[in-house]
């Protein structure tokens, strides 16, 4: 028996595969978590005795058996709901833990952390502030549907554009739950799009990268928003080269990073 098993304290309940690199995991802790806050994450982990899969890469690192593996991942169940949490997570074929994770099955055990932390959250915004922009690239995009299902629940006086860019659409999770969330919340718009049309003829959406929602005037032509610090708080979840490059465009028009040092209009979480 896997001795690293007895540090198990949660059962998975669902695996829902957007692609084979792409998936939703569902599980359910031993003891319900405490309600947390729309945005945070917590650590997942699994014994490096379980397999990788078959077609992964040579591991960055190599691990030792009998090891816990431990990885954060912001949830994006609401923080309400504490009796089955869910990730979105994406394979890294050199990584440890996910090429090991994406093969566990409805029944299996893993280790979930027993903090949940963060300050990627909505409380971080000026209660004065109209607009919210939540730009997402691949699995950044957790943390929006946390809170926009805590949104749903509880409606603000805010207006929120939730941004989603991937390779192609299938590369697009949650794209059914997010188009009735802005259907049924009058407050929300959702503008999905993506960088390799060639690769998917079928996709009739928006075309480009998230970068140009920000450097254009795309989204004060649609929307009448404009992107002034004092008016609109946005929030960049996933890949580092996406968040430098809006980061270089936001910040000439007066955004400043958030920080516990200093209170900023531009709310960053990197997912690499």
């Amino acid at each position: 028996m896997d001795p690293i098993a007895a540090k198990y304290n949660a059962t998975v309940t669902a695996v829902d595969y957007v692609t084979p690199e792409l998936f939703v995991l569902k599980v359910r802790p031993d003891a319900p978590v405490a309600p947390f806050i729309s945005g945070q994450y917590v650590l997942v982990g699994l014994s490096t005795n379980n397999p990788r899969r078959e077609d992964s890469e040579p591991e960055f690192k190599e691990q030792k058996p009998d090891r816990l593996l431990l990885r954060a991942y912001s949830i994006a169940s609401a923080g309400h709901e504490v009796e089955q949490i869910e990730f979105f997570i994406s394979v890294v074929s050199k990584g440890s833990l996910t090429p090991r994770l994406v093969q566990v099955k409805t029944g299996d055990r893993v280790h979930l952390g027993e903090k949940i932390r963060g300050t990627f959250t909505l409380e971080q915004v000026p209660p004065d502030r109209e607009w919210v922009i939540l730009a997402a690239t691949g699995t950044g995009l957790a943390p929006f549907i946390s809170m926009m299902r805590a949104e749903r629940l509880q409606p603000s006086n805010r207006n929120f554009v939730i941004l989603q860019g991937a390779p192609t659409g299938k590369e697009h999770g949650y794209v059914e739950e997010l188009k009735a969330l802005a259907a049924s919340l009058p407050n929300l718009t959702y503008i999905p799009s993506i960088t390799r049309p060639h690769l998917d003829p079928d996709w009739k959406g928006d075309v480009g990268r998230i970068t140009r929602y920000f450097d254009s005037d795309v989204l004060k032509e649609r929307l009448g928003l404009e992107l002034h610090p004092g008016k609109a708080s946005v929030f960049l979840c996933g890949n580092p080269a996406m968040i430098e490059d809006v980061k270089k465009v936001l910040e000439p028009k007066g955004y400043i990073t958030h920080s516990p040092a200093a209170q900023g209009s531009l709310h960053i979480e990197e997912y690499w």
